[in-house]
């Protein structure tokens, strides 16, 4: 026995139910070809655009089924881009709360507003070199403000040779708590007008 080996696939032919056919196993050759002739087989023209249309039909929703796969990979991809955008926007209300804060700390030990708002971004950022020169700035500025406040409470020393200019005329002239007062700031020269 040879097996038939396909190599290609061949087209399925409709295939006839004789046992359908009364009596066709006892029919001459002629009968039997009248009897087929007249048999009504189903419109195959029917079944193939029956089937085109289920075919057709088919590749269609396929095709809808990518297109919605591929809307919701898009809506997925701009969910996650809002997403992104919002957090980004977040990051920045937050970077900008903590400078703000960072701000009225530097405010608060002295720092000028330019400097104060610098030395926060810096430190924010973790720029410790720009942070660093700030506070060397502010310690500048601290200690220029503290020699310029220590000369405004130092007393001016008194003018000339510390009150030996006033003659022995006018200490004669003044009052009693004037000459006490005098004999306090000036006791040598005190001395020198009641010894001479």
């Amino acid at each position: 026995m040879r097996e038939h080996v396909k190599t290609q696939e061949e087209p399925k032919m409709a295939k006839i139910d004789f046992s359908k056919i009364e009596g066709y196993e006892t029919m001459t050759v002629e009968e039997k070809l009248a009897a087929l002739e007249a048999l009504e087989l189903p419109d195959v023209d029917k079944m193939k655009s029956a089937l085109d249309k289920a075919t057709s039909e088919a590749a269609g929703f396929k095709k809808q089924l990518r297109e919605r796969m591929t809307e919701e990979e898009a809506a997925k991809a701009k969910a996650a881009e809002d997403m992104a955008s919002v957090m980004a926007e977040l990051e920045k209300y937050r970077a900008k709360d903590a400078i703000n804060e960072y701000t009225v700390q530097f405010l608060g030990i002295g720092y000028g507003d330019k400097l104060a708002k610098s030395t926060a971004e810096a430190l924010h950022k973790g720029d410790m070199a720009t942070m660093f020169k700030n506070h060397a700035l502010f310690v500048a500025e601290r200690e220029k403000a503290m020699k310029a406040e220590l000369l405004k409470s130092t007393p001016t020393p008194p003018a000339g040779d510390g009150g030996k200019s006033t003659s022995k005329e006018a200490f004669q002239k003044m009052t009693l708590a004037e000459k006490q007062k005098f004999a306090t700031e000036n006791p040598d020269a005190y001395k020198e007008f009641y010894a001479g």
